[in-house]
This record gives structure tokens, sequence and C-alpha cells, in this order.
């Protein structure tokens, strides 16, 4: 079973979000992190996967990547 995030982040950066998730849940983010970062004025995951958050990141951010 995968593990559901359940985190909120206000004025963070997507990079950051990555890296805060990747220490809590013990998940690899490093091939979704950003050249360059891009800031998340507010995001919250609720019971969420890990990919349905990476989409969120980006989608929030209005950075567009098939993951």
């Amino acid at each position: 079973m995968s593990n559901l995030i359940v985190e909120s982040y206000l004025n963070s950066t997507v990079n950051t979000i990555l890296e805060n998730i990747a220490k809590k849940y013990s998940i690899n983010t490093a091939k979704e992190y950003l050249t360059e970062d891009m800031p998340v004025k507010e995001i919250k995951f609720r019971y969420t996967t890990y990919t349905e958050c990476v989409r969120m990141l980006y989608k929030n951010a209005g950075y567009l990547k098939e993951i």
C-alpha cells in the first residue's frame, strides 16, 4: 500500500515541498524536482497519493509536465 500524504503548505516552493515529503514519507522525489524552482502560495494534500501530489503541485505552480 502506498503512503497517503496529509500535509499543507503556505508560501513555499515546489522543490521545498518535495524535499519535505521525501523526508517525512521516505519517498524518492529527485526525478520530480524542477531545474528552476517555482513558488506555491498555498496547497493542501488530504490523504493524497504521491503521484497526485506531484500533479497538484505542478498545476498549482503553472508547470505542465507528464509524470
